[in-house]
């Protein structure tokens, strides 16, 4: 009989080495593995916008995502030549320096998974932003 966390192990260690393969040799990203976990770090073109996940739910169609504990998405997005854009209020940008957690890795919160993975080009960040910042979120009003 197979060892359950023994297979776990296996099956994680499997799946980060994809996430490897995939992000780190054949689109030559800068990971970082730390902790068992790997991280994208955020600068050299490559950013990623934060939302509430209702809100990325609900306008992320096409757009790549990753769904991070505390109810977060994080949308890639290219920042070559962006500048300094205005956000809208629901949004935030990671800056440079920052780390994006990657699948498989797991968080205090949980583990972090793919909602849709990119695609050969990131979507330029007015794109993405075009898309999320007309957006308004719901607000529940109480009587």
């Amino acid at each position: 009989m197979d060892n359950p966390a023994a297979c776990a192990a296996t099956r994680y260690a499997n799946q980060l080495h994809a996430t490897v393969e995939r992000l780190a040799i054949g689109r030559r990203w800068p990971l970082v593995l730390s902790d068992g976990n790997v991280h994208l770090p955020i600068g050299r073109g490559i950013g990623a916008l934060l939302v509430r996940a209702g809100i990325g739910g609900r306008v992320g169609a096409g757009l790549p995502a990753l769904a991070l504990s505390a109810g977060l998405w994080a949308f890639l997005v290219d920042t070559a030549d962006a500048g300094t854009p205005a956000l809208p209020p629901h949004v935030r940008l990671m800056t440079d320096g920052q780390y994006l957690p990657l699948p498989p890795s797991v968080t205090a919160d949980g583990p972090v998974r793919w909602i849709r993975e990119p695609d050969a080009r990131l979507p330029r960040l007015a794109t993405a932003l075009g898309l999320l910042g007309p957006f308004t979120p719901a607000v529940t009003v109480r009587r």
